[in-house]
């Protein structure tokens, strides 16, 4: 079975997503480290920041292999630190977004011709983020999509001297 799902794959995936919805103005991926600082310039909020996802690949027996990727993705905007009220109307409209393109992952993996189509099995976790990015809020989103994997040895990929070790 062909690998279909892949870091190309999901990064495009949530580009696409952020260009389609109407209220996201912004898209990067971002690492980790970047978490501390300010967002990068001409980013425009709000924001959709993809991290990128984690893989565990199981081998349950001889025959099936599977890679669970988890995927954790943010909604943002600015609200100053010392306004509240702002922040309220932030979380609540990034809240809104986030739903938004979660109903947009159950409408794809309803359809038999997308390539979520039997790897996301609908569930997702939220949570509260802020102040970070130089006094962004929002919500981070944790999903999970599940594919078979290909694990098989291909001798004629690998060039090992004659003794072994």
């Amino acid at each position: 079975m062909q690998n279909n799902v892949s870091h190309a794959v999901i990064v495009s995936f949530f580009r696409y997503i952020a260009n389609a919805h109407v209220n996201i103005k912004g898209f990067y991926r971002f690492n980790w480290d970047e978490i501390q600082n300010a967002i990068r310039s001409g980013i425009e909020s709000p924001t959709l920041l993809l991290e990128s996802h984690d893989s565990e690949v199981r081998m349950p027996n001889k025959v099936a292999s599977f890679n669970a990727r988890t995927i954790s993705w943010m909604i943002l905007d600015f609200a100053p630190n010392d306004n509240f009220e702002k922040q309220e109307q932030v979380l609540d409209e990034t809240e809104t977004i986030a739903l938004e393109v979660m109903s947009y992952f159950k409408k794809c993996r309803e359809d038999h011709a997308h390539w979520l189509y039997g790897k996301y099995e609908g569930d997702f976790e939220m949570q509260k983020v802020g102040p970070i990015f130089d006094n962004r809020f929002g919500w981070n989103v944790i999903i999970q999509i599940k594919n078979q994997q290909k694990m098989c040895f291909e001798a004629e990929k690998w060039n090992f001297p004659t003794e072994s070790v």
